[in-house]
């Protein structure tokens, strides 16, 4: 993995103060990028600046309120005016609203998530695109950070989901747009991460959004950024249109109930009465066993419904006797 393509690269990363941006910002430095880091909080964007000019890395803080379109072209200009170009916009900032339900919102609500999370980042990929043109840069590039929300609409979130969807939207138009020219426009759609637009979250809120992913575990931020670098790299020149999922599979289908057949696979477990019903009738021993105990067992269809499920469960429900059903047992774990 080869990310030398990227270094002496200027790129611009909107919310770059603190969680996804934040990653994103510090990953591209750490290879040799120099980094425009845009964010509304002085203390917070400046300190995440000095940690990065700390380790030799090259960056420079700009505050910005990226729902302001005029302040984004301010960056754009600051930042050329600085390294005398721009090859990359990375447009991270953004809010969440949700949990309620759409005629619960208020039209203030709806202005103050549109103009962050849809005009700001149309605002940064017009200014962002010109200054790429302008700067003749061989490897431009254009990262739009949307959300699993922008693949998969979730209940409650009516306007962040609208939002989101708009800057996919925008992402793919603009990516046709720019493709005979080099640059490359992509959306990053992370799912649940851990960041600061969880807030105050409950511990019980955050055990939901962990056990709501396939994953079982929440992201994290650098997640996110590793995928940036690649998305801005040479490695990814062919890639553009896209909205990439970094999610653990959450945006992949809705769960369901699923019993593994062969757990042994990932618990290392040998055959025993613990195994499922399925892998031990799959074993010459293990069915001839069972066969002894329970004959016919292994014709009856009915019975093979209950393939996914474990000897030691089901032997009850048979109604063998207890000294017969333990022997069974026994032998099973004998394997």
């Amino acid at each position: 993995m080869d990310f030398s393509s990227v270094q002496g690269k200027v790129a611009i990363v909107t919310g770059a103060s603190r969680g996804i941006g934040k990653a994103i910002a510090e990953v591209f430095a750490e290879n040799g990028m120099k980094v425009v880091c845009a964010a509304r909080s002085l203390d917070q964007g400046q300190s995440v600046v000095n940690n990065i000019v700390s380790k030799g890395a090259d960056a420079i803080f700009v505050q910005t309120d990226c729902s302001n379109a005029q302040q984004i072209k301010a960056l754009v200009d600051a930042a050329i005016a600085h390294y005398g170009r721009l090859d990359g916009f990375v447009s991270n900032a953004g809010m969440g609203m949700g949990g309620t339900p759409l005629h619960e919102y208020e039209m203030a609500d709806y202005n103050r998530i549109f103009s962050l999370n849809s005009e700001g980042v149309f605002a940064g990929m017009k200014y962002g695109a010109e200054a790429i043109f302008k700067s003749k840069s061989d490897g431009g590039f254009l990262i739009n950070v949307a959300s699993v929300a922008g693949l998969m609409p979730q209940s409650g979130q009516a306007l962040y989901t609208a939002t989101k969807f708009g800057v996919i939207g925008m992402t793919r138009v603009a990516a046709m747009d720019y493709a005979k020219y080099g640059i490359t426009v992509n959306a990053i759609c992370p799912g649940y991460t851990r960041t600061s637009i969880f807030g105050d979250a409950a511990d019980a809120a955050m055990s939901f959004f962990e056990k709501d992913c396939p994953s079982g575990r929440m992201g994290d931020p650098r997640e996110c950024a590793y995928l940036a670098l690649f998305l801005a790299s040479d490695m990814a020149r062919y890639i553009s249109g896209a909205a990439i999922p970094v999610d653990g599979a959450l945006s992949a289908g809705h769960k369901s109930v699923t019993t593994w057949k062969h757990p042994e696979l990932i618990t290392g477990e040998a055959l025993s009465s613990r195994s499922t019903i399925a892998a031990i009738m799959e074993d010459s021993k293990g069915a001839a066993i069972v066969n002894r105990y329970l004959p016919g067992f292994a014709d009856n269809e009915q019975v093979k419904q209950a393939y996914g499920m474990t000897f030691q469960a089901l032997a009850p429900m048979l109604g063998l006797p207890e000294n017969v059903m333990n022997a069974m047992l026994e032998e099973l774990d004998q394997l």
